[in-house]
């Protein structure tokens, strides 16, 4: 069984905040998240990366203890990848004073939400991308919830998942596109009217069997 059908056949997990913060502590954050479609097309990735990060904000709700992702919908009129679901996040400025710091710093511009809004509970891998760039994702709690101030050049929307259903395989799937002799592949979860797929999705994937090797 590859890899693949191992996770989209795994258990859904269920952690709190301390088991996510704890399971990141013991993680070491040089083990680059895997991406299938590295393996399925390595001469698309024989590039010379750039850094980016991503925050992966969670809130509590206080009445029923459910987390929430915080994920956005990049505006219609981008450039690149219009429309399309993700986290907070961007590219490495050479004036960031961390890679942490670039995370957050692009969460204040897109949906401003300020750092004082968080508390950092630990890192992923870096997840290597076919444009170019190796992301840090950042996992943050969320501490209060302040209101949200989108850009508007950048951020269509916002939604709030449950961290229970992007943690629950079965609502995964993994799909192959096949252009001229080339055959890529990507993850893809739909949540409500919202279709996760491509780098965010390849994130959570990430996340989960992150969280799922602390639990075994």
């Amino acid at each position: 069984m590859s890899d693949i059908e191992q996770f989209l056949s795994a258990p859904p997990i269920d952690l709190n905040l301390d088991d996510i913060r704890a399971a990141l502590d013991n993680e070491p954050y040089a083990q680059q998240i895997h991406n299938p479609d590295e393996e399925m097309f390595p001469s698309g990735y024989d590039l010379k990366y750039r850094s980016a990060a991503v925050l992966i904000p969670i809130w509590k709700e206080p009445e029923n203890g459910e987390l929430y992702v915080l994920l956005t919908q990049r505006a219609l009129h981008m450039r690149n990848h219009p429309g399309q679901i993700a986290f907070p996040g961007g590219k490495h400025d050479p004036n960031d004073a961390s890679i942490q710091y670039t995370a957050l710093r692009e969460t204040l511009e897109e949906v401003g939400l300020s750092p004082d809004c968080f508390d950092l509970l630990g890192e992923l891998g870096e997840y290597c991308t076919i444009s170019g760039y190796c992301i840090k994702p950042i996992v943050a709690e969320m501490t209060r919830r302040s209101e949200l101030s989108l850009c508007e050049e950048e951020v269509k929307s916002v939604h709030w998942v449950p961290l229970r259903y992007l943690l629950t395989p079965q609502n995964y799937r993994f799909k192959k596109k096949a252009l001229d002799t080339i055959s890529r592949g990507y993850f893809e979860i739909d949540y409500e009217d919202i279709r996760i797929w491509g780098v965010t999705a390849g994130i959570l994937y990430g996340l989960y069997q992150t969280l799922a090797r602390h639990i075994r």
